[in-house]
């Protein structure tokens, strides 16, 4: 077995076509770019808006973040933690920002998916489809996102809504 990613050689380890679609895609479309590409692009510390375009129009993200009673009949679509991992540990061969912008919207998406919101399920699904990343956000500088020693409050309005008092730190895929 390799567990150095050789990208002219590799071999997808899942056994289904349309994972493999999926790596072989990624693998293209950073080998295409070039590492001098990559390694300029991350020095100068330039937003990795062609990656989002990419896995949006590929529906990367739609095929492996969608749980598969979302999926609608997309019959590559599913979460699956084996082939996540697969994909994350291609991402960080070619920059730990294309890990990042996968992680956080995992991290983004988990609650989501582990409510019982049905309409923010059936939202999320839709606009993974649409090609859309996701973030995490509540952190706090002493705390970082530790619920038990949060230090922020939430207020109730008295309309139903809250507001949240506290110093926050957005963690998220923005630019």
């Amino acid at each position: 077995m390799n567990f150095l990613i050789q990208p002219k050689k590799y071999r997808s380890l899942m056994a289904d076509e349309g994972s493999r679609a999926i790596m072989n895609k990624t693998i293209e479309f950073f080998e295409t770019m070039g590492k001098k590409r990559l390694l300029d692009d991350f020095h100068k510390k330039i937003w990795y808006k062609e990656f989002v375009e990419f896995i949006g129009r590929e529906r990367i993200f739609a095929k492996l973040l969608t749980p598969k009673q979302y999926a609608g009949n997309d019959p590559d679509a599913r979460w699956d933690t084996a082939r996540n991992n697969e994909f994350s540990e291609l991402l960080a061969f070619y920059g730990l920002g294309y890990w990042y912008c996968f992680q956080v919207s995992i991290l983004g998406l988990g609650p989501i998916w582990m409510s019982p919101n049905e309409k923010a399920k059936q939202n999320a699904a839709r606009l993974l489809k649409e090609g859309a990343i996701f973030a995490f956000g509540l952190s706090e500088r002493e705390h970082g996102a530790d619920i038990y020693s949060t230090e922020t409050k939430l207020t109730p309005r008295g309309d139903g809504t809250y507001v949240a008092n506290g110093e926050k730190y957005y963690i998220g895929n923005g630019n």
